[in-house]
């Protein structure tokens, strides 16, 4: 989007997460960077392998026993989105306790909406990571 409003000079971007010269897209900013994998690895999520984001989360999806994995899948990968963001406009560098710990929160905040006898069964495996 940002070369399409001329805020780019080239169209490929690399990432910047493992400043490697992959082409920073969805499938690789979200699964395929190493950043990305060291933080499903402490969520122990193996995301099975698709070229189509939209594939590749339905199938995880069908074949987890995680309790609210989809939850859990979009808040992951809203905070990965939000600490990218920080390394662009803010040089912040991305670290996975960080991101563990920013995703501690946002679960603690979200399991507010969970029924109240739900909720401490949806805490117990936060508190296990």
């Amino acid at each position: 989007m940002l070369f399409l409003r001329h805020l780019l000079q080239q169209h490929k971007t690399f990432c910047l997460m493992c400043n490697s010269q992959s082409e920073e897209t969805i499938n690789h900013l979200f699964f395929e960077c190493e950043f990305p994998k060291q933080c499903w690895a402490k969520l122990h999520i193996s995301w099975v392998h698709s070229s189509e984001v939209q594939e590749r989360i339905q199938c995880t999806l069908q074949a987890s026993t995680l309790p609210y994995f989809h939850e859990i899948s979009i808040i992951a990968m809203w905070e990965l989105w939000k600490l990218r963001n920080r390394k662009v406009f803010d040089s912040e560098a991305p670290l996975v306790r960080l991101w563990i710990l920013r995703f501690k929160e946002e679960v603690s905040f979200q399991s507010l909406r969970i029924k109240e006898s739900s909720r401490p069964a949806a805490l117990s495996w936060l508190q296990s990571l």
